[in-house]
């Protein structure tokens, strides 16, 4: 088996045994195509911001693994970008049609060959309850992890990142060094709390994606930050 580390993003469109249902016994293939548009416009994205990743499929559910040096930039950039075209693509199908996403960062190990190719580790399982954790939270469609978000933090902010790793506790964190929630904003992510997640030992900061923040100018100053001008472009093209 082959360890690699990565950044791993899942998503899944919530209600979609009622959905389905809903849609089935009707003489319509809109909800088909709905589904269609739902995977295609996941793989265009990830195929834009880089070749080095990994797309796989259960029903509704879509694992992307993304598994270069920057991983935790490119996977990143990959949430924001999927968030915003599912946020239009959900609200032209209507239905009261809603997704989740959920990412973090850690090892993965390949296994498997050829069509039967795949990865496992847990850090797909923490992406999978952050991801169903997020309909928990009023109007919250999209968080991460702390491994991710620590990445992240380490890679724009390193002297903040230096004390980070000092505290075993976030929210003492926050309360001797409030300049740190600016730091977050500046991502568009914001704290929730630590997070029992099912199978880990100790809770987990988890932090939300801000839906105001991620609807207006904001969002693209932010993507400027991730990727290349070439990349931006190429993601414009498609999302707005």
């Amino acid at each position: 088996m082959n360890k690699k580390t990565g950044t791993t993003i899942i998503t899944d469109i919530r209600n979609f045994t009622g959905l389905f249902e809903k849609f089935q016994y009707k003489d319509s293939d809109d909800f088909l195509i709905f589904i269609e548009k739902y995977y295609k416009i996941q793989s265009d994205i990830a195929k834009i911001i880089s070749t080095d990743h990994h797309m796989g499929t259960t029903g509704d559910g879509v694992l992307t693994i993304f598994l270069s040096e920057n991983s935790h930039i490119e996977g990143y950039a990959y949430l924001l970008g999927i968030h915003k075209a599912l946020t239009k693509l959900c609200k032209e199908f209507g239905n009261n049609t809603s997704f989740g996403i959920g990412a973090d960062y850690g090892s993965v190990w390949e296994i498997g060959k050829g069509k039967l190719n795949t990865y496992v580790g847990s850090v797909i399982n923490r992406s999978s309850r952050i991801e169903t954790n997020t309909k928990l939270f009023g109007n919250t469609q999209a968080s991460i992890g702390f491994h991710l978000y620590n990445k992240l933090i380490e890679h724009f902010h390193p002297l903040a990142y230096d004390i980070m790793k000092k505290s075993n506790n976030y929210d003492t964190l926050l309360v001797n060094n409030p300049e740190v929630v600016l730091i977050s904003k500046e991502l568009m992510l914001f704290y929730i709390f630590e997070m029992e997640l099912k199978g880990l030992e100790k809770p987990l900061p988890i932090f939300r994606l801000s839906e105001t923040m991620a609807a207006n100018g904001t969002y693209w100053d932010v993507m400027e930050k991730l990727l290349d001008e070439k990349k931006v472009k190429k993601l414009k093209t498609i999302l707005t």
